[in-house]
């Protein structure tokens, strides 16, 4: 049973960590676009859509993390 409950730890872990990664490359794709937008030939009417956008995905990446760390805890090894 240890094998099994360390596997789950080990699972758990990395789907943190994924989770983390993406939110933070997603701010990062954000301050990029809001500050930088028209240097990457963005046309300025679109730089705050999609940095709001990616700033949203950030989020909802955040919000599944915890999400994830909930369902996890209700189940039992």
């Amino acid at each position: 049973m240890s094998t099994i409950r360390r596997e789950r730890e080990r699972s758990l872990k990395f789907v943190q960590v994924f989770f983390a990664i993406l939110a933070l490359i997603s701010l990062a794709a954000a301050l990029a676009v809001s500050t930088r937008g028209s240097d990457l030939g963005l046309p300025e009417s679109s730089t705050v859509p999609i940095a709001m956008a990616f700033l949203l995905v950030g989020a909802i990446d955040t919000v599944l993390l915890f999400v994830w760390e909930r369902i996890f805890q209700r189940i039992e090894y």
